[in-house]
């Protein structure tokens, strides 16, 4: 391995909690099974991220990407404006900042060379742009935007590559995501239609000709693709995800916009784990975490507002790791949370059984090694 992709291993405060798990409510603090289906998921921590590899805390981790020909998690800790780097043991190995070029991180990908594509905003003098490293961390290349209405405020958000040498790029406030070549130019946009309710029309000032109706571009926050080459559009507009085959031909759409168990309010993150058959979104305002299968169809959520393990506080990007793991940015909670969950619905609780994501003590002692 290049030197340049390891940093010195550092103590991580992480919690770790083996075999069979005492789950307890903290007394008095009002913190209950919120949003929790009624046929509850058990999960099991297996290790929660809260400092980078300086020792320093981590500060509103916005997003998680999973790397699987390396095995590292790429975190974008956004209070400080880097991307930390965790090993396949989970131990941060290097952080990559201003000296990188990375001065002001939304997203990050990496393709099969170990490559970094990283989703950037406007930074003193410099514009919104998509920042390339090489292998070993240096800057190679930097794509900017032009060549379509509203490039000169476009900021991508997140970006997603595909198995037809396409560049997907999803951004803030707009509607469908960027299609480029594999050289950065643009092409087109790649743009769901579908209803856009008046008061969100009004909101964003979308003019007379972007009536309610089946008809209206839809706002895209998030972008990935799965192993098949399939790629899921997310938007926190609709609460829907929109299918595309490798080719760009739409399949289906799914999800429901609401505040109750089974539908969503403002969805941030979408994760996709082929192999096991589940699809993990992210739901920020209500802050739970739903599972679908590849079709779309709604099986099971968990989660709610919590400091202890298995609990959020407005949660933003999700991913899953070799294991079949998952990774989600605990935003306010200034950590990411590793979790395992049930693999398939006959290791869920039966109905009217009580929830199993309790709060547990959090603990300040770092893992020795």
């Amino acid at each position: 391995m290049d030197m340049n992709r390891v940093g010195r291993h550092r103590k991580c405060i992480c919690l770790f909690l083996p075999g069979v798990l005492l789950f307890w409510l903290i007394a008095g603090s009002g913190i209950g099974p919120v949003c929790v289906s009624a046929k509850s998921l058990p999960v099991e921590p297996v290790v929660i991220l809260t400092v980078d590899d300086q020792g320093v805390p981590l500060a509103c981790p916005s997003g998680v990407v999973f790397d699987s020909t390396s095995e590292e998690l790429y975190v974008i800790n956004s209070g400080r404006g880097r991307i930390v780097i965790y090993g396949p043991d989970f131990f941060p190995r290097i952080s990559l900042g201003a000296g990188r070029g990375v001065d002001a991180p939304y997203g990050v990908n990496v393709d099969k060379d170990g490559r970094l594509y990283i989703c950037q905003g406007r930074k003193d003098d410099r514009p919104a742009r998509l920042t390339i490293l090489n292998a070993a961390f240096f800057p190679i290349k930097e794509i900017t935007f032009e060549g379509f209405e509203g490039a000169e405020t476009f900021i991508p958000r997140r970006v997603a590559l595909g198995h037809n040498g396409r560049i997907y790029v999803a951004g803030i406030n707009s509607r469908g995501v960027l299609v480029l070549d594999r050289d950065g130019n643009y092409l087109r946009h790649l743009t769901p239609l579908d209803t856009v309710w008046e008061s969100i029309k009004e909101k964003h000032d979308l003019g007379p000709e972007a009536v309610s109706g089946p008809g209206s571009p839809v706002l895209i926050l998030e972008v990935c693709t799965d192993t098949a080459g399939r790629l899921y559009l997310l938007s926190e507009e609709t609460s829907k995800v929109y299918v595309y085959d490798p080719e760009e031909n739409f399949l289906f759409s799914f999800g429901q916009k609401g505040g109750s168990r089974g539908k969503m309010s403002r969805p941030r993150g979408l994760a996709v784990d082929k192999e096991r058959g589940r699809i993990f979104l992210v739901d920020y305002m209500r802050q739970t975490i739903l599972v679908y299968d590849l079709a779309g169809r709604y099986l099971f959520e968990f989660g709610g507002r919590g400091w202890g393990p298995g609990w959020f506080n407005f949660p933003t990007s999700v991913a899953v790791d070799a294991r079949g793991n998952l990774i989600v940015a605990d935003s306010f909670n200034n950590r990411v949370q590793v979790l395992q969950v049930a693999t398939s619905t006959a290791e869920l609780p039966e109905a009217g059984s009580e929830p199993n994501f309790l709060a547990v003590p959090s603990s300040k002692k770092p893992r020795s090694r």
